[in-house]
This record gives C-alpha cells, sequence and structure tokens, in this order.
C-alpha cells in the first residue's frame, strides 16, 4: 500500500485560508497575556518583559518571526476563522497591542471572545500611516486604557475618540543599558589601592588606535593632575603594552589578582573580562574601534555603569544607540584623532562628565521605564474580575 503523501506548505497554507486547524505550539499552564509588540523590538525590551510580568505565561507575536519558539510566534492573518482558532488555542486573558499596524481584526476577535484589550504606542516610529479614519475610531474605542508617548499627536488621537481619562504616557520599547557582571571586591581593591584618583578608561581599543589614545592622555594630564588611563583591548595587549612603554609611560598591570602600582600612569588589561568594573572606576571612558574601526564598543556598557562617554564617529554596529545617545546630550563625540585630546579634557571636567553621565543614563533607562509602566498596567487589568465573553 503506497504511503500518503506528506502534507505540504502550500496545503497547509490552503488549511488556514479555508479555516481548518493549523498546528500550534502548545499552550503553557496558567493565565496567559498576550502581547504584540513592534517588528523592531529589541530584544533585551522582550527579555525585561518576561521577567516584570514573570507571574503569567507571555505569548510574544510579531508580524513577522524569523524563528518562532514556543512562546514568540508570527500573528495570524487571513480570514476571521483564523484569528478565532489561533484565541481559542492560546486563551489569552489579556491581548497588548503594542505594534504600529492595523490591528482592528485581531482586536475585534479579541473583544468578541471576552480577551481585555490594553494598547501601547511602543514603535519609535509610531501609527502606521494606513492606520486612520474610521478603523482607528472603532480600534480606539475597545481600550479602557491607551498608552502614549510624549510625541504622541494628541490632538489627532482625541479626534477619533480617545478621552484624556484613557491615555497613561508611556515611551515607546527602546533598548536598556543592562549593567554587566561587575567584580566588586576588585573595585573595592583597586579604589583602596588608587584613592581619589581621576580616571579615564579606554575600553575595546585596538591597537592601531592605542597612539590617539595615549596621544589624548598626554594632553589631558596636563589639565587633569595625575590622571590614570586604563586600557582594555580588543586584542593585542602585548603589543599595545610595547608600544605603551615605548612612549615612556610607567604601566602596570590591571589584574583581579593583585593592587594595582599606584605610581602608574597606564593600566592594562589582558582582555575585557572585568571591564565593567574597569569602566565603573573611570569617570569617562572612551569607546574603543569610534575613531579607526572597525566596530565600535557598544556604549551602553558605559552607561550602565555611570561612566561618560567619548566616542569618534565610526558607531557601527550600535549606531542606532550613539544616535539616542547624541540627541540626548548623553555623550561628548570627538571628530578625528586630532580633536580627541581637547573633547577627553572637556569630558573630565567634574560639571561635565556628571551631565554627560546623568543624559546617558535617561537613555538607557528609558526601555526600563517602558517595561515598568507596561507591566503595572497589564496586572493592573489582570486583577479585574473576569466577566468573560
Amino acid at each position: 500500500m503506497p504511503s500518503q503523501p506528506s502534507t505540504s506548505g502550500i496545503s497547509a497554507l490552503l488549511r488556514s485560508v479555508r479555516g481548518g486547524r493549523v498546528p500550534m505550539p502548545p499552550r503553557p499552564k496558567g493565565r496567559l497575556v498576550w502581547l504584540h509588540l513592534p517588528q523592531e523590538v529589541p530584544a533585551d525590551a522582550v527579555a525585561a518583559l518576561r521577567l516584570a510580568l514573570e507571574d503569567f505565561p507571555l505569548l510574544i507575536t510579531q508580524a513577522e518571526v524569523a524563528r518562532p519558539g514556543p512562546l514568540h510566534v508570527a500573528l495570524p492573518t487571513g480570514r476571521r476563522a483564523v484569528i478565532d482558532q489561533f484565541i481559542a488555542h492560546w486563551q489569552p486573558e489579556l491581548l497588548l497591542w503594542g505594534a504600529p499596524d492595523n490591528g482592528l481584526a485581531v482586536v475585534r476577535r479579541a473583544d468578541r471572545a471576552g480577551v481585555r484589550l490594553l494598547f501601547a504606542d511602543l514603535s519609535e516610529q509610531g501609527l502606521s500611516p494606513s492606520f486612520r479614519g474610521r478603523h482607528l475610531t472603532e480600534f480606539l474605542h475597545y481600550f479602557p486604557r491607551v498608552l502614549l508617548g510624549d510625541a504622541a499627536n494628541m490632538g489627532w488621537f482625541k479626534k477619533h475618540g480617545l478621552k484624556e481619562e484613557q491615555v497613561v504616557r508611556c515611551n515607546p520599547l527602546a533598548e536598556i543599558a543592562v549593567p554587566l557582571p561587575e567584580n566588586e571586591a576588585l573595585q573595592r581593591r583597586v579604589s583602596g589601592a588608587l584613592g581619589p584618583r581621576p580616571i579615564w578608561c579606554a575600553a575595546g581599543v585596538s591597537r592601531g588606535e592605542v597612539g590617539a589614545v595615549l596621544a589624548a592622555h598626554r594632553h589631558a594630564v596636563k589639565a587633569v593632575p595625575n590622571l590614570l588611563l586604563i586600557i582594555a583591548p580588543r586584542a593585542a595587549p602585548d603589543v599595545i603594552a610595547a608600544r605603551v612603554m615605548a612612549e615612556g609611560w610607567r604601566i602596570a598591570d590591571a589584574s583581579p589578582d593583585t593592587p594595582p602600582d599606584p605610581k602608574a600612569e597606564v593600566l592594562l588589561a589582558k582582555d575585557s573580562e572585568h571591564l565593567p568594573t574597569w569602566m565603573r572606576l573611570a569617570t569617562v571612558s572612551y569607546m574603543g574601534g569610534t575613531l579607526y574601526g572597525p566596530e565600535a564598543a557598544d556604549p551602553f556598557g558605559a552607561v550602565a555603569v555611570g561612566s561618560a562617554v567619548l566616542c569618534g564617529p565610526m558607531q557601527a554596529p550600535f549606531t542606532h544607540r550613539y544616535e539616542r545617545l547624541k540627541a540626548a546630550g548623553g555623550l561628548m563625540l570627538a571628530g578625528s584623532n586630532g580633536a580627541l585630546p581637547a573633547k577627553l579634557v572637556e569630558a573630565m571636567a567634574p560639571d561635565r562628565s556628571a551631565a554627560l553621565a546623568m543624559q546617558g543614563w535617561a537613555v538607557g533607562s528609558e526601555g526600563a521605564e517602558t517595561v515598568q509602566i507596561v507591566a503595572r498596567e497589564v496586572n493592573a487589568l489582570m486583577e479585574v474580575p473576569h466577566a468573560g465573553p
């Protein structure tokens, strides 16, 4: 007897269009919350949402999902039967619609099924230009609470029936400056050995840019006496050490095992394992790779530990993070290696470094504040007695 042919992708698609059952991951136990998020949502923000809402299983959907997981799938599209099948399988108690696209069809079916509804404008691009008119008016009608950023055009939303008492202020989901693990014992030991010396850190530098870093240090020590430079190289620490010694600097190891030489002018770490600790000790951290490439250091590493960010113009692959910091006044930009010495001295000034660090932290923590607001509103709605469909 011939074997039955396997189901093709085309036949599965046809079944979905006709409203037939499509296999889905198993539903976890518990009161499930469904979050439909923007396509560009940062992975760290999703992780923070899962942690903030850990009391509930979270189903994450997006318009497209490159790598689906058990609780991370593409939003169902097509006929009402397909959406109804999706909702019936997952049985969410709450749907947060946080994407910019027109979600009226899904929200209608969710409301019909008795799902609690919350809208949050979580996309940095705002709502899709095609999502307007009577569709938007009906869409907003379903939500008792609407989370909007400060940049939202309230007059425009009010024209579509939104009332002031429905609005909660909430910025888009943005990347979060998450502190990396630090060695507190190392920090105390180094601080005790060095005392109140001013410190700056060159994080992730290559041997090609160490000359520019040392030139900046030579200039800065004239304005900031007893200034210490900590170099945490991207690679080739021995080559960099030789260059430092060749230029006449007193160098010592930045080691987790032994206290540093208090008379050293440059400390050299062998690797980046303890980079968060070195940057926390530093008033200013220069982001390696931003003068000559090939890859810029992540500025959120410095932001997370309260160190002011100093950088050059080459900022990939973290261009978006640098742009956000620049827009908020949270970094000091040196347009060339020749500009680095003066920009370092400017950044080391106490009032300037404090302002840079404060604005940098405001940018790096913005996404965390959004997560807290979303979690608060979700939890509040989940506490409301459920009347059912």
